[in-house]
Parts: structure tokens; sequence; C-alpha cells
């Protein structure tokens, strides 16, 4: 059972006109209230007796002594909707990341601060730092430094300089999302030259903070050159505007000595860099602070701000020091536009009234706008369609009412190539920076002809995959409706996708209450022109953006997309009227990692893929040689040489020459049609005519084997096993395989080696130390291991070869996973379960697969289960 509450409740304290008036005007705007449901049978209280009980129309079990639990049904039910609306909320957080705060503090003169945005269950994060190398792990632990989840820096595009950190962390588990707002989750940078962390710091929620919006940022660096004390302190600054007032907000460490506990004072001063390259001082002030902690350590300041020193701020030129009390332990750093990895674009249209100038087409394009250190916005603007040359760019914001707009920037040199117009707006005030970062901002292109101009709001988008090194195309429609999707295939072959679309029709237009429903879908235009085009709906969305990652396209929807003539389509299906196509864009120049598809060679009618690759394939995919065709899976002997075999995997064709064991004589001879030399004593088994002489048929790689010969079978997909050895028995003429078994070794893991890759079993190095297997790997620094391919996993060094499984906490061990480090790189894959064909499954505790229930285990438990149905049944009538 679900219990469920419906989002459009009726309100009460109305009088009967006001309820018709109502009921008029959602008649009239056709509001269409749509059910929220939650499943509340996982989270039922758990009974505090022995022989619980399920009421009818219920959820939970409850005790014979508790009665009915409709009330606190429903309230679990209004809880875990609300918990999931809140989820959907955006929440903004916060990081100060120094050296001081680890333990044992590192000595650094860096420091780091991070701006996460959750929504949507997914952790959106930038994380700017400052005076340290480049990170090579971001990673999330608990108060105890265990990892929880670490990512992989990836490399900058061309929107990201070399000082912010950019990533998602999508789908954050329940559990971690409780402790990241209880302020119980921890950030961790580590580097090549400090594997173990070099920063580190809390996560702070944004509202403990007291931000309005924050325009300005600074991260505060130690002045070594004054103190070595402060070395691995830090701290950062959000700097927000008020009506000639700038607000800060202090997060700092690394200024207090042992003796400083409480009402110590710190000194805030705000200095200004002048066109020699001093410091000026403007203003300063005291703070003191109730209590001093030697972590983290927060205050508010407010500095008056005049015009002048406003011009200043916008430019860079402002610089801010915390100092001790005795000026000798000092914090600085320069005060810049708030570092964001977030994307800042606009969807370019024409007014409505100016429509009736267009005949079958009108203007569209984008823009894309970052802002920069000095303060000055760079742009890069796609345009089609232009009824004339562009006059000029122009940034303005809304005035006293929407018809009046107030112009803060422009530009009036415009550079022009192939569609795109690039710049910057230079000359740049405060108020351009606070109205871009509260989409507030709109872009104008007026053109020569008919006074006409593009017009788009300027928005802030969280940044997701999509936008690293991400193609944005435009998307067009035959009406005034327009739209932007950023698409990227990353080296894993999977393609992200975020689009945004303006103009496009909602329900309130349908007659009758008819649903509408948007769809983004992807149209193959296949290599292959005898085959049709093949459409894959991609989502559903409501509203004017939706984006998603996908994971299972084939290697021929990759080389269909390399292609360039497939398309991206934004359909309508309206209830009653069927699917129309809105918007759409050919895919043209979309940039193909070659692993996604390898190289494409055409054999007939179809394609097939020499290159390896794991990616699903067409089932129907077949392999083509020598002027015949082979289903997939089929192996056969190459005619042009009986010494190699093929086999067709997945429409990409494998050939392996034989591999012969070992002989087991010391002059061994070769024979003819035999891949492999025999031992002489089997000599007399041959008869001259080769062709009549005794021996086996082996069905695993169709060759017949004389009599006393031994060979690797052939075990597609793999090949030539080396870990078993078949014989062809002289006296029953039977093939007789057996697996090969390895001796134990005199040597710890680590110590041991395959002389060749393919080979079965293991040997001991010449060095091995005997006396100390159990500790062998731990005489090896980390250095080392990494040098010899062991893998950096979860923070913990392993050794190459080793297996185990991961630990996830909070909920340890997981043995349904297991994981191999090879060659410096560390794989982790899920047990796989067979496949059940039963009615009746079952999941045993502590087992990682389901299994089917015999018969006699179907009657037993329902002959159970229908006794204690009976007996609850014989207790109530007895109560009652």
């Amino acid at each position: 059972m679900q219990a469920s509450i419906g989002i459009g409740r009726q309100l009460k304290g109305r009088s009967p006109t006001e309820e018709y008036q109502n009921k008029l005007v959602q008649r009239k705007k056709k509001f269409v209230a749509r059910p929220k449901c939650k499943n509340i049978k996982n989270f039922c209280p758990t009974p505090t007796c022995d022989t619980p009980v399920l009421l009818p129309e219920h959820c939970c079990k409850t005790c014979p002594s508790q009665g009915n639990l409709a009330g606190l049904e429903e309230d679990l039910a209004t809880k875990k909707l609300e918990e999931d609306d809140d989820d959907r909320k955006m929440k903004e957080l916060t990081v100060l990341l120094t050296g001081k705060a680890l333990s044992p503090p590192v000595p650094t003169e860096g420091a780091a601060r991070g701006y996460f945005t959750y929504m949507k269950r997914n952790l959106h994060y930038t994380i700017h730092y400052v005076g340290m190398e480049r990170p090579t792990w971001v990673r999330f632990t608990d108060e105890n430094r265990n990892i929880l989840e670490e990512h992989k820096v990836a490399e900058v595009n061309f929107h990201i300089e070399d000082s912010k950190i950019c990533g998602v962390w999508r789908d954050v588990p329940k559990v971690y999302r409780r402790k990241l707002m209880k302020g119980r989750l921890y950030l961790l940078l580590a580097t090549n030259h400090h594997p173990d962390g070099l920063v580190f710091g809390r996560f702070v929620r944004a509202k403990e903070m007291r931000l309005k919006q924050e325009v300005y940022s600074s991260v505060l660096l130690p002045d070594v050159s004054r103190s070595r004390e402060t070395i691995g302190g830090g701290g950062i600054a959000s700097v927000f505007l008020g009506q000639e007032k700038m607000y800060l907000n202090l997060e700092f460490n690394g200024i207090f000595t042992h003796e400083d506990a409480r009402n110590v004072n710190v000194l805030i001063r705000l200095h200004q860099e002048t066109s020699l390259g001093t410091r000026e001082l403007l203003t300063e002030t005291f703070h003191i602070l109730s209590k001093v902690d030697p972590d983290y350590n927060a205050a508010e300041i407010r500095f008056d701000l005049t015009k002048s020193d406003e011009s200043m701020l916008s430019r860079g030129k402002l610089i801010l020091e915390i100092t001790s009390a005795d000026g000798v332990r000092v914090l600085s750093g320069r005060i810049l536009p708030k570092t964001t990895c977030n994307i800042f674009q606009a969807i370019l249209t024409t007014r409505a009234s100016e429509d009736r100038y267009v005949s079958n087409s009108h203007p569209t394009g984008f823009a894309v706008l970052s802002p920069r250190k000095d303060g000055s916005v760079a742009y890069s603007v796609y345009t089609e369609r232009l009824s004339g040359p562009l006059l000029k760019l122009a940034l303005k914001t809304a005035g006293p009412t929407n018809a009046d707009m107030k112009t803060l920037s422009e530009v009036d040199k415009l550079y022009i190539k192939d569609s795109w117009t690039n710049g910057t707006f230079s000359n740049v005030s405060t108020g351009v920076a606070e109205s871009l970062l509260l989409d507030d901002l709109h872009l104008h292109l007026p053109t020569m002809k008919h006074r006409r101009e593009l017009i788009g709001r300027i928005r802030q988008r969280l940044y997701t995959e999509a936008f690293l090194n991400g193609h944005p195309f435009l998307l067009h429609g035959n009406n005034s409706a327009t739209g932007q999707v950023w698409l990227y295939i990353d080296s894993l072959c999977h393609l992200h996708y975020e689009v945004f679309v303006s103009g496009i029709a909602n329900d309130e237009s349908l007659p009758n209450g008819r649903i509408r429903r948007h769809l983004v879908e992807l149209m193959e235009v296949p290599i292959n022109h005898h085959k049709r085009n093949k459409k894959r709906v991609l989502k559903k969305f409501d509203g004017e953006e939706v984006g998603d990652i996908l994971e299972d396209l084939t290697r021929n929807t990759f080389a269909n997309l390399d292609y360039g003539k497939s398309s991206f389509l934004v359909t309508t299906k309206t209830q009653g009227f069927g699917k129309s196509v809105e918007l759409e864009t050919q895919l043209n120049g979309l940039p193909v990692p070659e692993n996604c598809y390898s190289h494409k060679q055409k054999t007939g009618s179809e394609v097939y893929f020499p290159g390896d690759s794991k990616l699903p394939v067409e089932k129907d995919n077949k392999c083509y040689f020598e002027k015949k065709e082979y289903e997939d899976g089929y192996q056969w002997l190459s005619p042009h040489d009986a010494c190699v075999m093929c086999f067709c995997k997945r429409g990409k064709i494998e050939c392996d020459k034989t591999v012969c064991p070992p002989s087991e004589c010391e002059s061994p001879i070769t024979v003819a049609k035999e891949c492999c030399p025999m031992c002489p004593e089997d000599n007399h088994l041959l008869n001259k005519d080769v062709s009549k002489s005794r021996g086996c048929y082996f069905h695993g790689d169709k060759k017949f084997h004389l009599a006393g010969t031994r060979w690797h079978p052939y075990i597609p997909p793999f090949g030539f096993s080396r870990c078993a050895i078949c014989k062809c028995d002289a006296k029953s003429q039977r093939v007789m395989c057996r697996r090969k078994k390895c001796p134990v070794l005199p040597c710890a893991e680590d110590d041991t080696y395959r002389e060749h890759p393919l080979d079965c079993c293991k040997k001991c190095k010449k060095n091995h130390r005997p006396d100390q297997l159990g500790d062998e790997a731990h005489s090896k620094n980390p250095h080392e291991i990494l040098a010899a391919g062991g893998c950096r996993f979860r923070g913990e060094i392993r050794t190459n070869g080793s297996e185990w499984h991961p630990t996830v906490q909070p909920w340890g061990e997981i043995t349904c996973i297991n994981c191999h480090c090879k060659d410096g790189r560390a794989r982790c894959k899920r047990m796989k379960c067979p496949k059940l064909t039963c009615v009746v499954k079952v999941h045993p505790e502590n087992e990682c697969c389901s299994r089917c229930l015999d018969p006699s285990e179907i009657k037993m438990k329902g002959n159970l289960h229908h006794q204690g149905w009976r007996r609850r049944r014989r207790r109530d009538r007895e109560e009652h």
C-alpha cells in the first residue's frame, strides 16, 4: 500500500464567492494537479511486541494493543514527501581548506576554498586553490578521514582556469546527505607530493554564514615573510555589497598562539594597490573573538564603500589583511570576482511584437559569458538568420518597469567570423558582477535592418560534465521557439547532454484539460544509406531545461554520430494530437573519441569494427572474412594457415596463432600438418600416409590431431589457454584435457611475476626473501609499490595483482564486489548473478545473488503463512 499526498489542496476560510472565482481562474488557466506518492512500507516503525499484525488497508505492522495507526502512517507519508521536496531544493555550502586543519599539520603556504551547490541529489562544486600545486584527487571524508567518495581531478577546458577544479558528485547517498547537512562531512585535497592530503576542511552551510549574495571573494594566504608561525594557515572572505557598504564574512585560522583562548582581538585592514604596485591603507577595524578555535574561526565585518573604492573593487585592486593583535601574524589576499565553474548563457530571440517582419525564419542565437579576475566579462555569441549586420552588444538590467532597461556596459567594435562574435566587456562596474550572479542581466544585439534586435536573459547554469570540453549546438524551430544543447562524449564513451529551450508552449494553451509532454530525442542517420533512421527517446521533461548522461550507446551509434548526419530533437507529445518536432539541430562536428567507435571498415553491406572496445553492440553484428559471412560467436580455421584460429566476437574478427605447450622430451620432431612438435617415441604411431594415421578430432579447434600429440585448447573468446593441456591418447584415440597445476611458490605474492603475459603460472623473482613471506609487502614504500604497477584506491596503496573487497563507510566491507589491481589501474566489478526464470525468488541474507525456491519450500512457506494468518484471526476473535 502506498500513502500519497496531492499537491493542489483546497484552501480553507474562503467565502462562496471567492471559491467560485477561484474555480473560474483555475478553469481559465487549466491548472493540472499531479499527485505525489511515496512508498512508506520500508520506513515503518519497528513494533515492540513479538507477534505484530498487519491490519487490512494498512502499510505498517502494529502490536494488537496499539490499535489503528492511520494517523501515524499519514504523518509518516507527509514527512517523507517533505524530505523528498527538501532534497530537490538548492542548498549552498562552503569549505575552508588549510594545512593546519590536518593532523599532523602540513606546512603549506597555500590554501583553497570550495563552493558547493546541492541540487536534486547532486553536489556541484568549484574548488579555488591559491599558492599550491594542482591537486590530483578530491576526497570527501568523515571526521576520521575515512574516504567516502573520491574524484580524480579532470583536465581543465577553455572556460576554466588553472586555479579551479570543477566537478559533480552525482546521486549522493542519503546517509552522506545527512552528514553533509549536519556539518559532519569533510573535504581533502591530495597532490602528487602529498598523496595523503595537503589541505583539509569541514563543510559549512551558507545560511550559517548569513550569506546574501556573494559577488566577490578572496583566498587569504599566510605571510611567511613576517612570521613562520602562520604557515599552514589560511582564510577566505565572502564579499557582498549593500548601499554604499561592503559586507565581509570571514573564515580563517593560523594567526593565533596556544595562549589565545577567549576575547582575542584581530585587526582587519583594507588596502588598495596603487599604480606603482605599492599598498595604501584605506580603512581598518578591530574585531573581538569571544572564543578562539585552532582550526576554524568566523567573523562578520562591514566597511563603508565610496565610488572610488567601488571602482577599485571592480578592477581587482583591493587587498584584504587579517592580522593578529601584535601585528606579527598576517593573512592577506586580493579581493576578486567570485570564482565559479558555473556557466553564464543566454538564448537569443526577437521580441514577440517584431515577429511580423519574419517570413519563414526568425533570427536566433545563444551567448556564453565568463567573468574574469580583472573584472571584465568575456563573451562568445553565435547567431543565425540575422536580417542585417549587428550594430553593438549591450548588457542591460531592468529598470523601475520592465519596459525601462538600464545599460550597464556595451561594445560597438565587433569581430565576427563564421557566425561567431567573440570579445570582452572591459568597462564593467560592480553592478554588472552582481546582476550577473543574480540572473538580472540581459544581452541586447541590435541590427541595422528594421531596428530589430536579439534579446536574451543571461542565466547562471550549474556546472556539469556537459560543459567540460562540451560542444554547443543551436536548436532551430519553425515558430518563435529556440534553444541550445551542450553535448560531450567522455573517454568512457558516455554521452552528456544539457538542453535549454525558450518559447515552447505549456499546458495552459491546451483545450479540455489535455496534457502536453516534451521529449528530447536522438535521431541516428546511419552510414549505410540502405538502413532506416532510428529515433531514441532520451528523456521526458517539463520546464525550460533538462540534462542527463547516457551510458548504453553502441559503437554503431557513435559511428553514426561521427558521420555527422544525425540530429538532436526536442519534440512535443500532445494528448489526442500526436507528436510534433519543436526544435532540432544536426550534430555536425561533434567530437567523438576514437576508442568509442575505433576504425571503421565497410565490407559488403555491413559495418564492423576491428578495434578493441567494451561498448555494447548490435545483436545482429556479423563478421566478413574472405568473402564469407560468419555469425557472432563462430570460430574457424584460417584458410591461409592451418595453425591460426579465427573468431567472430561482436562484429570483430580476432585471430590467434596456435600456442604449443613445452615438450616432454629433449629432441621433439615436427610432423607435417601438425602445428606442435611431438616426441620421437610416438613416431611409430604414424603411418607413412599421414592421412591414414591414428588420431583424434577435437571440436575446440575443429582439427584432426595425431595420436600422442599435445596442444593448448582454443577457448573463444579468450584464445589458446595456457592453463590447460590436451592430448590425443594413443590407445583410446580420445582427447583428454587437464588443467595445469601450478606449484606452490616459496615467496611472497609481491615477489612473483609471469615470464610471459599469457603464462598460467607465476615464478619467483631471483632476489626474493623466503624468510619474510608475510612482511615482504611492508618492506616497500608506497612509491616503490606504485612504480611496480601498484594502485592507489580510496587512499590505500594496493600491490600489482592484488584482489580485495572494497570497504564503503558506513556499511563496511562489500563482499559482493571484487576489486583487482593490474598495472597501475584498479577496477571493481559486482558479482554477476545468473538470470532466474522461476516465479518465486528469494534473496538470502549475507548472499549476493537471489535463488529460486524449490516447490517443497514454496509449499512449506505457504502453509506456514496460512497457519500464522489463522492463529492471528483466532486471537483477534478472542480479544473482541
